[in-house]
């Protein structure tokens, strides 16, 4: 027996030489494999060479390119407006560069002329001194000009010199040709995407009789990239007919209609042969009428008597201008306890892309249906008839590169409203047990969310965010408070929300994907909570971690997940691990 563990300890031992000395041959043939860069005429400054990367070993030509350009540029701008690159040659231990210098003309400057002086505002004019700029400010000069001409509707700007020569202290005379004024057109779309330009103009910046914007037209793939309904085929390309400016687009229709969740049949009494419904149905819609607008429904049964129903619409962009509505209505019964019935109206503007601020007005009400008639232990879930006005801003940023499966960016969410609230008397809940003589008190509530995603390599990515709020004003009832949690949030427990009247949650995750948009994750969530109720105090710091999967398919997006938790003290334990499993269905 003691021979066979020594045995085994051996075979453990070559395998970790071996393993060791496979990291070190695969170190050594990577680096084998970079050249120095051998400078066979004249040599650039060392200052110059360490700036544009050139002193550190290279792999390929591509990167030696890029740095050689680099190095082109610094020359130029350095005085050496004749430097070139000859030749590159590949040995078998070095890159050979053979290039030209010229002289230096660090002190030659560039006459001005009153033609060209009308052309020249902003923060060029810092290049101009005594009618003259010096030749090695050219380059950048010359490239400030034509980009600050380019986003004023000159896409066309030339600037050249005239009259160039070197032996002169006064090398030549500047000529800027801003060219005509071109304004935008119409946008043309090609494929199967079907939007009005009523949406796709103002949404790409890309109003009627505006000035050309080479800036503005370089971030439209960007911003196309951010629709969740379209595919980008091609990059678009802007045709100039006179001084108009038509962008063709070519898109085709992305499936993003989403329909996910189950409904089921529970046994209310075997006596009776009665059932109950329960179950979850989640529908997204957009762009159904080519204005991309969104519809959602989302309808939960958790339980016996209780009812959960959320419809919410979206309008933005409205008439081809950034402003927009939205509303939503939220339904919420739990069991024979109360009955909350909330709704919301908004007017938003949107800036580039799908970052808005939105303005909103929300009414709120509730009933209490029936109550615990022992108040003594039930202060903690004391529920009572309210009524509620409050006026808001919602600032929405949205930097993802993909919508539905985002692997880098940033989106945030930050709401701040204030109202009143109203109780209201009721035989069923006698007021005095809220310690309270005031039944109309102002009510503030402050809500906060923030999600970043960073690539770590090409297969790895991190995603994680932050999320909560807090309210402020009048006496918390249970009715009333926030409900949150739950395994879209907070994975490892039951899918029952947490009654919170503060509460802040943090989520980390890992993600090595294996396919586009599949993946597999290792994730940890916190949260902390308090609940402050007709003086009963309840506070608790949950946490849950696991391991799960999302696989794209053609039909949607297949996920499943393992998560264990742990909350008020109670140990963890494989036996309550929570698996969740659903599908995604795109349409």
């Amino acid at each position: 027996m003691c021979c066979d563990f020594l045995r085994e300890d051996k075979i453990l031992n070559i395998k970790k030489i071996i393993f060791i000395g496979l990291l070190i041959f695969f170190h050594w043939a990577d680096i084998s494999a970079q050249k120095t860069v051998v400078f066979s005429k004249d040599t650039p400054s060392n200052r110059h060479l360490r700036t544009s990367g050139l002193l550190k070993k290279i792999a390929d030509s591509s990167t030696l390119y890029t740095r050689l350009e680099l190095l082109t540029e610094q020359c130029h701008a350095a005085g050496y407006p004749a430097f070139s690159i000859d030749s590159v040659s590949e040995l078998a231990n070095h890159w050979a560069v053979f290039c030209y210098m010229g002289p230096y003309y660090g002190d030659a400057l560039i006459r001005v002329p009153d033609s060209a002086r009308i052309h020249i505002d902003g923060n060029t004019l810092n290049y101009l001194k005594n009618n003259a700029i010096r030749l090695t400010d050219y380059s950048t000069f010359a490239e400030k000009v034509i980009m600050r001409h380019e986003n004023n509707g000159h896409p066309f700007c030339a600037v050249s010199l005239q009259d160039v020569n070197l032996a002169q202290d006064t090398a030549g005379t500047l000529c800027i040709e801003p060219g005509p004024v071109v304004t935008y057109d119409s946008v043309i779309v090609r494929g199967t995407a079907k939007l009005k330009g009523a949406f796709l103009r103002p949404y790409l910046s890309w109003r009627r009789n505006k000035k050309y914007n080479e800036r503005s037209v370089s971030q439209i793939p960007e911003r196309l990239s951010r629709l969740p309904f379209v595919s980008v085929v091609r990059e678009p390309g802007v045709e100039f007919v006179g001084n108009r400016a038509f962008l063709y687009l070519f898109i085709d229709r992305q499936r993003v209609n989403s329909f996910d969740g189950y409904i089921g049949l529970v046994p209310v009494s075997d006596a009776t042969g009665q059932v109950a419904v329960n179950g979850e149905v989640n529908l997204n819609l957009q762009n159904l009428f080519t204005i991309g607008e969104r519809i959602s429904l989302q309808w939960k049964a958790p339980e016996r008597y209780s009812q959960f129903l959320n419809v919410a619409v979206e309008f933005p962009y409205l008439f081809g201008t950034p402003f927009g509505i939205s509303g939503s209505f939220i339904l919420d019964k739990k069991d024979t306890t109360y009955l909350n019935m909330n709704y919301l109206v908004a007017l938003q503007y949107s800036f580039s892309g799908n970052d808005d601020l939105r303005t909103y007005f929300q009414y709120a009400t509730s009933s209490v249906l029936s109550v615990n008639p022992d108040y003594i232990v039930a202060l903690d879930t004391l529920s009572t008839d309210y009524r509620k006005a409050m006026y808001g801003i919602q600032l929405n940023i949205n930097q993802l590169d993909n919508m539905m499966q985002p692997w880098r960016g940033v989106s945030a969410q930050f709401d701040l409203s204030a109202g009143t609230r109203t109780l209201l008397p009721s035989a069923k809940v006698p007021l005095t047990l809220l310690e309270t003589s005031e039944l109309k008190t102002a009510n503030y509530i402050l809500k906060g969310r923030i999600a970043g995603y960073v690539p770590i390599g090409k297969r790895w990515g991190w995603a994680g965010g932050v999320l909560g709020a807090p309210q402020f004003g009048g006496p918390a009832v249970y009715n009333d408070l926030f409900r949150t949690g739950g395994p879209r949030t907070l994975q490892g427990f039951d899918a029952q929300p947490i009654y919170a009247s503060t509460y802040l949650i943090a989520t980390t995750e890992f993600r090595l994907r294996f396919a586009k948009l599949s993946y597999i994750n290792l994730f940890f969530n916190a949260a902390w909570y308090e609940r402050n109720v007709a003086g009963a105090y309840a506070s608790d710091w949950p946490f849950g971690f696991g391991v799960g999967a999302t696989f794209h398919t053609k039909a949607g997006d297949l996920y499943i997940s393992y998560a264990l938790g742990q909350q008020h003290d109670s140990p963890i334990s494989f036996k309550t691990g929570k698996i969740h499993f659903g599908m995604n269905v795109r349409f």
